[in-house]
């Protein structure tokens, strides 16, 4: 059995909590410059690296069997938290009824629906030359944004994103370690340090629809000239920090690293937290007291319990379909 590569454990390990913290961010968001301007910081690359890392590990997609195995992993597991998230909904908003609609994602279970779309895509991209598949792929996620179905089934999220969904699938892990150089990590920081300046100074007031690949030109009020050309500048910024964000992941395994690997529990457990919290009077507890720092802490706390074995355990039938191992006794 090969070594496990703890490189994209940690990744995905710090991609969780920027996630995470990102939404815990969210209700401030209007009311401090600097809270927007590190959501606006997170947005531009934390999801392109989750994909261009979920892209890197589709390489087997060819393989008999693969796409019965996703359908299981990510399919399945939708529906059920599709239907969750609406009788969770139901009681938590005080709805008049409850309605449960397939084809327009809960919350972030929309990565779910793109994931597979994306993998789906590769039977047709990953057959064309490097150069040909990106350039369509990056057409595409232009194009994207001259959709008027923005939710339903995900679909424009999905073309948005699929550049780094595949330029994930087509790099190889020699290419990606070229980056471990003290030149290019210094690169890297002054690179991200200076996002976030160019952000908070020079665009303060760049509306964040522009980050979640799911809104049109049109909902943005913008031309189609001037959303294409919008789009291709965050392409590049949101490329240049996803490379500077993973010049700077280490290699080594630490205690962290496990929860690189339960990020899907995460994921789709947080927004049951997340979602109650946004109801009571934490956000006022947290704008009275000016304590947006504290949202990390509870960033760090709700990635430490969500991903936890116990968690973990509870949750793995609806999860994966199956149940826990259980240790054999030593006799």
């Amino acid at each position: 059995m090969s070594e496990r590569d703890y490189y994209f454990d940690n990744a995905k390990c710090v991609l969780m909590l920027l996630v995470v913290f990102g939404h815990f961010l969210r209700p401030y968001i209007d009311n401090v410059l600097w809270v927007h301007s590190l959501y606006v910081w997170i947005f531009f690359f934390h999801m392109p690296a989750f994909i261009f890392i979920s892209g890197y590990f589709a390489k087997k997609f060819h393989q008999q069997g693969y796409f019965k195995k996703i359908t299981k992993k990510l399919l399945v597991p939708y529906l059920i938290f599709q239907l969750l998230y609406s009788i969770y909904y139901f009681f938590l908003y005080e709805e008049d009824s409850l309605e449960f609609d397939l084809l327009t994602p809960h919350w972030g279970l929309w990565f779910l629906i793109s994931l597979f779309s994306w993998n789906v895509l590769l039977w047709v991209f990953a057959k064309m030359p490097k150069s040909i598949s990106l350039s369509l792929a990056l057409l595409l996620g232009v194009g994207a944004g001259m959709l008027d179905a923005e939710k339903w089934l995900s679909l424009s999220r999905t073309f948005t994103f699929f550049p780094f969904f595949l330029l994930g699938f087509f790099l190889e892990k020699s290419e990606i370690e070229r980056l471990f150089t003290w030149r290019i990590r210094l690169f890297s920081i002054v690179a991200l340090i200076t996002m976030f300046v160019l952000i908070h100074f020079g665009f303060p007031d760049l509306p964040q629809e522009w980050l979640y690949g799911s809104k049109s030109y049109d909902t943005l009020g913008v031309p189609e000239k001037v959303g294409v050309a919008g789009r291709l500048m965050i392409y590049g910024a949101s490329t240049l920090m996803m490379i500077s964000f993973l010049a700077l992941i280490p290699n080594q395994r630490y205690s962290f690293s496990v929860f690189g690997q339960r990020t899907f529990y995460i994921y789709i457990l947080h927004g049951f937290i997340l979602k109650y919290l946004h109801e009571t009077k934490f956000p006022n507890f947290i704008m009275s007291v000016h304590g947006y720092p504290l949202l990390l802490g509870l960033s760090f706390l709700v990635v430490f319990l969500l991903g936890s074995k116990p968690i973990v355990q509870i949750t793995q039938p609806l999860l994966e379909l199956r149940l826990p191992k259980r240790k054999q006794a030593v006799s």
